[in-house]
């Protein structure tokens, strides 16, 4: 966590609207950069989520209430969230289930996990991701042992920070469907330059 700029030491308490239901989420500050593909200009935000798609033939060991631990499938949703790390939630015949998940590329001598912030930028639409003092790999998610090849999208959903008397409370500013996302505008630079070459080279 030490390369985080301007970490909210307190989570700031989300109310985001999820099938009809409030839900509670936490997140924390850090600045994420993008291309609007609306108006093709630079933007950014502090607060945000990036939901990366569905996956399918997920397998966890779970326990329930009077059970022993068994495996269960389950269809996952997968989502960065600006705190550091990736969450995902699916159902099971048994009800909903909740897990981490982890970035990871192979570096050549076996599957690595990638913290969040070690990561410099993904394009590519979440194909490939340049590790800070790495060169670019190809972006896979391991989910409690489920190797999970590439992402499945990348929406992008915005929060405005919004003070209240005593409350902070983060407000839903819109989802943008973006291809590729940054943690510093330089490192956005690069990524937009990096992802016209590997447009070019995947023709």
């Amino acid at each position: 966590m030490a390369h985080w700029k301007h970490l909210v030491i307190t989570a700031v308490a989300v109310a985001i609207c999820c099938g009809g239901q409030a839900q509670a989420k936490s997140l924390l500050e850090k600045s994420i950069y993008f291309v609007n593909p609306e108006n093709g200009k630079v933007d950014s935000c502090k607060y945000w989520k990036v939901y990366l798609g569905a996956f399918q033939a997920v397998t966890l060991v779970r326990k329930f209430p009077g059970e022993d631990s068994l495996p269960v499938n389950s269809d996952l949703n997968l989502t960065i969230l600006s705190s550091g790390y990736v969450e995902g939630y699916g159902y099971t015949r048994k009800g909903r289930v909740d897990c981490m998940a982890s970035f990871v590329i192979d570096t050549g001598s076996g599957a690595v996990k990638l913290p969040v912030d070690s990561v410099e930028y993904v394009i590519a639409g979440g194909e490939k991701v340049k590790p800070r003092g790495m060169k670019l790999f190809d972006l896979a998610l391991d989910v409690e042992g489920n190797k999970l090849p590439g992402i499945k999208k990348l929406l992008l959903t915005k929060y405005k920070l919004v003070i209240d008397a005593d409350e902070r409370n983060l407000k839903p500013m819109g989802d943008v469907n973006i291809t590729l996302f940054a943690f510093s505008k330089a490192a956005l630079s690069a990524a937009v330059k990096a992802d016209k070459e590997a447009a070019a080279s995947a023709k």
